[in-house]
């Protein structure tokens, strides 16, 4: 059954979206860059469900979409802003973030986020501590997706309308199987598996939702993350298991980085491992996917290098031009082994 509590802020959220649709043209969803399934699934999710019930929307990523997200079907729903930034009047839009409340972490679209309007938010990062009646942050939630799923339970129950079809319940699924490791996480609670069923009675399916978003391999990324796999390093009586991915390494592959993005998991899961590191540069700045088990909080760990997240998986990037990969491997080795005596 779900959490009382996660529909009463589902009621209020939704109620906020109608109060805006009266005096806004529409909505403008955002997400972090360096996109995953879950801001893109929430995003989407509610970008088709604000349409379901007659009001613009759209969201603005300024990157592509992994090839892996092919089978969500959502290319009309995405838009670049900066391809209609002089056409586009944002003040006649209610900027709506999900799964990312700060417009500094979402790259070039932070700028539109930024609007002089205060937006809606509906985030489950425990390092937010934002409170306002438009925003919904619960870092005990599973993802940003199952929360957007029952403020659009509330939004058909004050509209009298079916506003969640197969494509937004796809989305929405997506978000719940990427963020739970496929209901393998501690983060998977009783309502997150019959919140997936009901998606999953919506024509949503777990199994294409896991084979594309973690099985799914074009041969060249096999052989990168075989690579890579070779590369790690073990630290502090192997507690800490460390990868230092180099831009040269993805040239010879011919492979970007978000190839490697199952290695933070995939090294937190070996035995004896506490805390798994992966460093790489991504659009100019060395960015850090930290993954943990049960004795080491990620999330405090990386608000010390201005980053943040969840207690068991976080992150933080540092610009590319000040720092290297290997002068940030040392400092958080040093820390992270600080904290693990």
């Amino acid at each position: 059954m779900i959490k009382d509590k996660y529909l009463v802020h589902a009621d209020r959220m939704a109620g906020q979206i109608i109060k805006a649709s009266l005096s806004h043209e529409g909505f403008l969803l955002f997400v972090h860059k360096n996109v995953d399934g879950d801001c893109v699934g929430a995003a989407c999710g509610m970008a088709q469900v604000l349409r379901n019930a007659g009001y613009k929307a759209g969201v603005a990523i300024s990157e592509k979409l992994p090839d892996s997200m092919e089978y969500m079907g959502v290319d009309d729903l995405v838009f670049d802003p900066m391809d209609y930034a002089d056409r586009i009047s944002v003040s006649n839009y209610m900027p709506f973030a999900t799964d990312c409340s700060e417009s500094h972490r979402m790259g070039k679209c932070g700028r539109f986020f930024e609007c002089g309007r205060k937006p809606l938010i509906i985030d489950h990062h425990a390092s937010v501590s934002l409170k306002d009646e438009q925003f919904w942050i619960d870092g005990d939630a599973s993802s940003a997706s199952e929360l957007c799923y029952y403020t659009a339970l509330m939004l058909e129950e004050k509209t009298g309308r079916k506003l969640i079809d197969r494509r937004a319940a796809v989305c929405f699924l997506t978000g719940i199987v990427t963020d739970t490791g496929k209901f393998a996480y501690k983060n998977t609670m009783p309502e997150t598996l019959v919140c997936a069923g009901e998606l999953t009675e919506l024509g949503a399916r777990t199994s294409d939702i896991s084979y594309n978003m973690f099985d799914r391999k074009p041969r060249n990324v096999f052989d990168l993350v075989t690579h890579f796999r070779s590369k790690v390093e073990f630290h502090a009586d192997g507690q800490i298991a460390l990868l230092r991915a180099y831009e040269e390494d993805f040239w010879q592959f011919g492979a970007d980085d978000s190839a490697i993005d199952e290695m933070p998991s995939v090294m937190r899961d070996i035995e004896g491992v506490e805390l798994s590191v992966v460093l790489r540069i991504s659009e100019g700045r060395i960015r850090c996917n930290l993954r943990s088990k049960d004795h080491f909080d990620c999330s405090t760990f990386a608000t010390a290098f201005g980053g943040g997240g969840h207690m068991r998986a976080s992150g933080f990037n540092l610009p590319a031009e000040e720092h290297t990969i290997d002068e940030v491997a040392e400092a958080v080795i040093r820390k992270a082994t600080e904290r693990l005596r």
